[in-house]
């Protein structure tokens, strides 16, 4: 008797076609997900090269022919951000992401510093510029009230200028170098440096049309002043002074001439500023700047005044009758209009 093997055959045949099935749908799948992945890839190197082409495109100079150039200040702790916003608004660059892209890129930091960048630089020499620190200017506040000799001080700490060529260039300009935040090139001449801020204060105060005794009162007031609001008062009582033909007997024309004698010893400024005097000082010190000697006022400005100062010289307080002032160890001022009103202040407030 013969077996049966057609049921057999037929579960092998079944089986066959279930593997074969089964083989064909998971190719189908892997070649889909492997598609996937191309498109992907593919999708990916396809921004990467457009982006790539897009900040190598950004990265060109803004102009090809101008030479003008321009001081870009970064400050400490400025971001790289910032910094390729500030760069894309001066028209320096192209673009500002193009910018912090390729600044990211490098991996090294952008030093602050003043910096002297044209149109013409392309990106790459300007972050490499950043990155070095390879800075060629400087810049410095010169705060209301301070004279020449402070200015020189303070431009050799911070732009290693020398500081007695910059005094013997600025002979005869005290009162008109305006204070101010400058940028100055590195190694710049110091009779270039006065003529800049000569310029700055002419621009400032053109149309005040100021006199030679206004800018001389405006020196005394930003010395004495401790507000705004006292130097129109202040200005009145100087003014009242030299009208009634009293001395002035104003502290920082004293201490001018006191700083100016220390100066002129040994040509040194390694000494502090505007001490104030003692009696036997003013009672010895021979000069046309001690106005508790010489009457009216001194004959040049003690320092360079600002704005406020020079609008109070202008326009001293109105009606304003006082003759007497001073501040009190809490730095109020007291004002009076007699000498006795003036004494008993003191008494009462203290220096």
């Amino acid at each position: 008797m013969k077996p049966d093997i057609s049921h057999y055959k037929k579960e092998k045949k079944h089986d066959q076609e279930l593997v074969v099935r089964l083989g064909t749908e998971g190719l189908k799948k892997i070649i889909d997900k492997k598609s996937t992945l191309y498109f992907i890839a593919g999708t990916i190197l396809v921004f990467l090269i457009f982006i790539i082409s897009w900040v190598n495109f950004q990265k060109r100079p803004v102009a090809d022919s101008t030479q003008d150039y321009k001081y870009f200040e970064i400050t400490k702790g400025e971001t790289t951000k910032g910094i390729g916003i500030k760069l894309k608004e001066a028209g320096l660059v192209r673009s500002d992401l193009a910018f912090y892209l390729n600044s990211k890129m490098s991996f090294k930091n952008l030093q602050a510093g003043n910096y002297k960048l044209a149109a013409t630089m392309d990106m790459d020499e300007i972050i490499k510029k950043f990155q070095k620190g390879d800075v060629d200017a400087f810049s410095v506040t010169i705060p209301e009230g301070y004279r020449v000799l402070q200015i020189a001080k303070t431009l050799e700490e911070k732009g290693k200028v020398d500081p007695n060529k910059f005094i013997e260039a600025a002979i005869g300009t005290e009162g008109t170098l305006f204070p101010d935040t400058y940028v100055f090139p590195l190694n710049l001449e110091p009779a270039k440096i006065v003529r800049e801020m000569k310029d700055d204060f002419e621009k400032r105060t053109q149309k005040y049309r100021l006199s030679a005794d206004q800018l001389i009162l405006a020196s005394i007031v930003e010395r004495e002043a401790k507000k705004d609001d006292e130097r129109p008062k202040i200005a009145a009582v100087y003014r009242n002074r030299a009208d009634q033909n009293m001395l002035l007997q104003a502290d920082p024309t004293v201490q001018y001439a006191l700083d100016t004698q220390k100066y002129l010893k040994d040509k040194s400024l390694d000494f502090a500023f505007w001490a104030a005097p003692t009696s036997q000082e003013i009672k010895d010190l021979v000069s046309p700047f001690n106005t508790y000697k010489q009457k009216g006022y001194p004959p040049a400005p003690i320092c360079n005044p600002g704005i406020k100062s020079i609008e109070a010289a202008i326009n001293p307080e109105p009606n304003f009758d006082y003759l007497y002032f001073f501040h009190d160890k809490n730095q109020q001022i007291h004002f009076s209009k007699t000498y006795t009103e003036h004494l008993k202040a003191i008494q009462d407030f203290g220096l």
